[in-house]
């Protein structure tokens, strides 16, 4: 901020003057803005539209911004974890799997922000979505409950049986593919359910960064190749 402000009020330049002091307004509101200071916001906003006229005044702007700053809190990702905060997927993803992918979000922002065992729980709701979405996919039915309330377990031992009675089928390129993709995904279930899902669920583990990130990377890859094939039902109207 390269203008003058004096005691006394503005110098013979004054119109050169203000237009400095209004554009330095100008960033300054700008960055409460970024920074969530709302009240600091407005009252520099209405300086901008009565401008301080003198180097007091303005500093009495500064420094009720200043407090404003000192009294807010404000979280430091390390540089490392930055890729995971509000992570953009590829459209595939998102529109295959709508719901599945704000969870991922979530997963990535809890990673970025330190919340480990936060970030594991909101990658496995994730992949319970992917888990009934398969069930569905193969036709997975309870005589019981809607396949919404049923255990995984249960789906995906359903899911095992009927892929086996496919495998009993006339031999083909593209069954051969269908099958080695449904046969891959159960797996994968299987691995995230045995592997996290219930040690999370049951507060049996609390994980550290490495671990969290490996399993997030693990579902995201996942759900890009799941996107290829399935996707999650959409909303009835």
């Amino acid at each position: 901020m390269s203008f003058i402000l004096y005691e006394g009020g503005m110098d013979d330049d004054s119109e050169g003057r203000i237009r400095e002091l209004k554009e330095a307004l100008k960033q300054l509101i700008k960055g409460c803005e970024e920074l969530g200071l709302s009240r600091s916001q407005e009252l520099v906003s209405h300086a901008y539209d009565d401008p301080p006229q003198s180097k007091r005044e303005f500093e009495l702007l500064l420094r009720a911004v200043m407090t404003d700053i000192q009294k807010t809190v404000f979280l430091l990702i390390p540089e490392h974890l930055v890729k995971y905060y509000e992570i953009i997927f590829p459209s595939t993803l998102t529109m295959a799997f709508p719901l599945a992918s704000k969870e991922l979000v979530w997963a990535g922002n809890a990673l970025a922000v330190g919340s480990y065992t936060a970030s594991v729980f909101h990658s496995m709701r994730a992949a319970e979505i992917g888990v009934r979405v398969l069930g569905n996919e193969l036709g997975v039915e309870f005589p019981d409950k809607p396949l919404e309330l049923a255990e995984w377990a249960n789906i995906l031992d359903q899911a095992d049986a009927i892929i086996v009675k496919m495998k009993e089928k006339p031999r083909g390129t593209h069954k051969d593919e269908v099958l080695t993709f449904y046969s891959q995904a159960a797996v994968q279930f299987r691995y995230f359910k045995d592997g996290w899902r219930i040690r999370v669920a049951h507060a049996r583990e609390t994980y550290e960064e490495t671990a969290a990130v490996r399993v997030f990377n693990h579902t995201h890859e996942f759900f890009e190749t799941l996107s290829a094939r399935l996707e999650e039902p959409k909303p009835s109207v």
